[in-house]
């Protein structure tokens, strides 16, 4: 799906939604920007350390909340690395449908 049309999905559900908060999109919006980098349309990998940063989340309770909360509603994959040199890594799913 193209990077537009999941944003504006993605923006649509959290409008109608009292689950998400400005942190989710901006985790989110990260996690779109990462894929965009890696070229890749499936799975690609990506640091917490990285995607914290571009979201400007300062905690790890908020990042994790956040990503528990994207996963729980269908909108991606994640598949944490616990190993401290190997990324973890991010499926987006196709959502659209389910809105």
């Amino acid at each position: 799906m193209e990077m537009a049309k999941i944003l504006a999905s993605f923006l649509n559900l959290a409008g109608r939604s009292k689950t998400f908060r400005q942190s989710h999109i901006s985790l989110f919006s990260a996690i779109l920007a990462v894929q965009r980098r890696a070229s890749k349309l499936d799975k690609f990998r990506v640091s917490r350390r990285e995607l914290m940063k571009y979201s400007a989340i300062r905690s790890y309770t908020t990042y994790h909340k956040c990503m528990s909360d994207l996963v729980d509603h269908g909108l991606l994959e994640y598949e944490p690395s616990y190993h401290p040199t190997i990324a973890s890594s991010i499926r987006l799913l196709d959502f659209a449908s389910k809105l």
